[in-house]
């Protein structure tokens, strides 16, 4: 079990959609894989919007354009063994190209039709929540509380 002392992690994420296209990318943990906004965690006196272009750069090979906040949230497994906040923003590609990184968690990058969404494992588990952001142009409510699963 994760101490308090360990603190508790900040993870960005950016959402670019084109075309009726998400780009997200594809992680495989503890024998299980799963999609998820491309981002990562916020380095001490990095702000998030630096995190996020970094991350995304480091996953995608996209230099971006962090556009606003859209929606935030929690994952807190009931063993409390890690405590993350997501936040996520709008973005734009500015420039690069798309190709995949070495990371030990990373396996794929794609651009998925947004039609694909509700049949994907996405975590956390937002699917429901950036889809109607997508159509609104703004989440349901800014802040969607604890999404483990």
């Amino acid at each position: 079990m994760q101490s308090e002392e360990q603190g508790i992690r900040i993870r960005v994420a950016v959402a670019i959609v084109d075309s009726g296209n998400i780009l997200l990318v594809q992680h495989e943990k503890y024998g299980r894989e799963y999609w998820l906004l491309p981002g990562g965690g916020v380095k001490y006196g990095e702000t998030m919007t630096a995190a996020a272009q970094r991350e995304l750069m480091e996953e995608t090979g996209y230099e971006v354009e962090v556009g606003n906040l859209f929606m935030v949230s929690e994952s807190i497994p009931p063993d409390l063994h890690r405590h993350v906040i997501n936040v996520y923003y709008w973005g734009r590609i500015v420039s690069g190209s798309l190709h995949v990184t070495q990371d030990r968690v990373l396996r794929d990058a794609q651009w998925i039709d947004l039609a694909d969404l509700p049949h994907l494992t996405i975590y956390p588990a937002i699917s429901r929540e950036l889809i109607a952001a997508i159509e609104t142009g703004s989440a349901p409510q800014l802040s969607i509380g604890n999404r483990w699963e």
